[in-house]
């Protein structure tokens, strides 16, 4: 199927459906999860029967929405490669938030256009991030423009810069950059209005782009996290890379937010000349 001959509207109607249905799923699980049903991925890094679940709804759900494509998924499938329509999946971002109770997690549904990038990230198409807990769900199609919930949504220009309130992840994952983040979180906070820390880099990525947030900064992520947060970015205004000036998605490090509040993270971080890692993702 080519882009041309696609239903956008429809296509994306069908998606926020289905995300939805997943967080449902989630969230009635979350009233049943026992210890026994936790698996723990590294320190601070968790995954449950849940995740797995919500997974594979949306693993079927988007393969029968259109049929061909692929599905690269956090549980399942993190390093599925073929297909000229990828799907790029997080079926629950925020897993430490979801166990411990704390609202802020979302399932996360981009479609990537392989096409003409077989080999590496191609633009995505299409973005949904749900947040079931709260009623949200922020949607976009390359564009088209980005919604919440059906209405128009556009990233904050002209902010000074003692009144940015920016977001940023802990590098849980990479605890050896500790200390170059903090030093990073450091020259920030110094400047701006405040920063906040929520968890779930999905939700934080669409709090950018209506505006909640004037920039987001955070270490190695992976693919998931980022692919339809970042679209829907772009699709409000805003500006999105990672800290090189690349694609986020394929080092994991990403740096957002308006102009102004991208290029003050961005000017902060090449002062600290961090050391790009090697490309792991494509």
């Amino acid at each position: 199927m080519t882009g041309e001959s696609m239903n956008w509207t429809d296509l994306l109607d069908k998606v926020c459906v289905l995300s939805q249905r997943a967080g449902d799923y989630l969230r009635a699980e979350r009233q049943r999860i026992g210890m026994d049903r936790i698996e723990v991925k590294g320190q601070g890094d968790f995954v449950s029967d849940a995740d797995r679940g919500a997974e594979e709804i949306l693993r079927e759900g988007l393969l029968q929405i259109l049929p061909g494509s692929v599905v690269m998924g956090e549980e399942g499938s993190p390093h599925e490669r073929g297909g000229e329509w990828r799907w790029i999946v997080d079926p629950l971002d925020g897993t430490a938030n979801y166990l411990a109770g704390f609202p802020i997690w979302a399932v996360s549904v981009a479609l990537e256009d392989r096409r003409e990038h077989p080999d590496g990230f191609g633009p995505r198409a299409l973005g949904v991030v749900h947040l079931p807990m709260m009623g949200i769900t922020w949607e976009a199609v390359r564009g088209a423009g980005a919604f919440r919930n059906g209405s128009r949504i556009e990233v904050r220009d002209n902010l000074p810069v003692q009144s940015m309130l920016l977001a940023t992840g802990f590098p849980f994952r990479t605890r050896d950059q500790l200390s170059g983040y903090l030093e990073l979180f450091t020259r920030l906070y110094r400047q701006v209005g405040d920063v906040r820390r929520a968890g779930a880099a999905a939700a934080d990525l669409c709090w950018v782009a209506e505006g909640t947030y004037a920039g987001f900064f955070e270490m190695d992520l992976k693919p998931w996290d980022i692919a339809a947060g970042g679209l829907i970015i772009e699709e409000a205004g805003g500006v999105i890379s990672d800290w090189w000036g690349g694609d986020s998605l394929g080092t994991g490090w990403v740096v957002c937010g308006c102009r102004e509040a991208y290029d003050l993270q961005k000017r902060t971080i090449e002062e600290l000349d961090f050391s790009q890692p090697d490309r792991r993702w494509s």
